[in-house]
């Protein structure tokens, strides 16, 4: 959500250890929260798949009246492109960016961000089409929320820098534990634990710890990673928690597991321990996996 950003980042060695309750995938709870998917329905005729980073919509011609049969297919289908690209628009434009925005919000504001938009709804995919008996037609069409002629890159601002922010340290109280020269401390990306509380999913959501600081956002990213994949996987599925025990999620096969104390700003992001924080940001002043987007959320 989202996106576009520069700055400089400094990177120093640390040695780290972390609680053995925080670290490794062989931790992940695998009980699936069965009251979760994948979807968020927008509108009546829009759906957000945030496993596949997509977006699709539904539309639905009626040939009219008294027309040659090879006629009516063509009109009705037709007036169903039309009629998904207007569903499509509406569900694009209902997509949440971060806690305050929708991608309507970055049309209005922008004239260029409004035509970027437009254009990819004129060239989305159609992924089902069907005529029923009665010669109404049904097509499915859809776009991306990340990648080339994405909604991730009209909304996102040309960048020339590729260098984003720079990450907070950890808190002068942190002490990390001393670490054996012998076991790496290397840590591969980060896995945060949200099980039982109400998250509302978007494209840009940040982290805070319970002082308020902010540890995860855009301006910490490389543009071009947010644009082609996006800031976290949301994990949900059985299939999800699967490629999480496996290590071949975003997250990598050493990440940092860390649970979630709560959420703020309509429930979009989410708030850790500030122990869990600086863990984190001394973890990632080695390894750099937060500016790499190497974040998975695991609802």
């Amino acid at each position: 959500m989202l996106k576009k950003y520069c700055v400089a980042f400094t990177i120093g060695a640390i040695l780290f250890t972390a609680a053995p309750s925080l670290v490794g995938a062989a931790l992940i709870n695998t009980n699936v929260n069965v009251s979760v998917t994948a979807f968020d329905q927008i509108g009546e005729h829009g759906t957000v798949n945030w496993k596949q980073g997509v977006v699709e919509a539904v539309g639905t011609g009626v040939p009219p009246y008294e027309t040659y049969p090879a006629q009516a297919r063509a009109m009705a289908k037709r007036a169903a492109v039309v009629d998904a690209q207007r569903n499509l628009l509406e569900a694009i434009h209902g997509v949440q960016v971060t806690a305050e925005t929708t991608v309507q919000n970055f049309a209005i504001a922008d004239d260029t961000i409004k035509t970027k938009v437009s254009g990819i709804v004129k060239g989305a995919k159609i992924v089902h089409e069907q005529q029923f008996a009665d010669g109404t037609y049904q097509i499915i069409m859809r776009i991306n929320l990340f990648g080339q002629g994405s909604v991730a890159e009209a909304i996102t601002n040309s960048v020339k820098s590729t260098t984003p922010d720079l990450l907070l340290s950890p808190s002068p109280a942190y002490k990390p534990a001393e670490l054996p020269l012998t076991v790496s401390s290397s840590y591969t990306g980060l896995v945060i634990d949200v099980t039982g509380l109400p998250l509302t999913r978007a494209m840009s959501p940040v982290v805070f710890d319970d002082t308020g600081r902010k540890i995860y956002g855009h301006e910490n990213i490389i543009p071009q990673y947010v644009v082609s994949q996006g800031m976290i996987d949301y994990m949900c599925t059985p299939e999800d928690l699967r490629t999480l025990e496996l290590g071949q999620s975003r997250a990598g096969t050493k990440p940092i597991t860390v649970k979630a104390l709560a959420l703020r700003d309509h429930n979009v992001n989410i708030i850790i321990s500030q122990a869990d924080a600086d863990k984190i940001l001394a973890a990632n002043m080695q390894d750099n996996f937060l500016m790499q987007t190497r974040v998975c959320v695991r609802q």
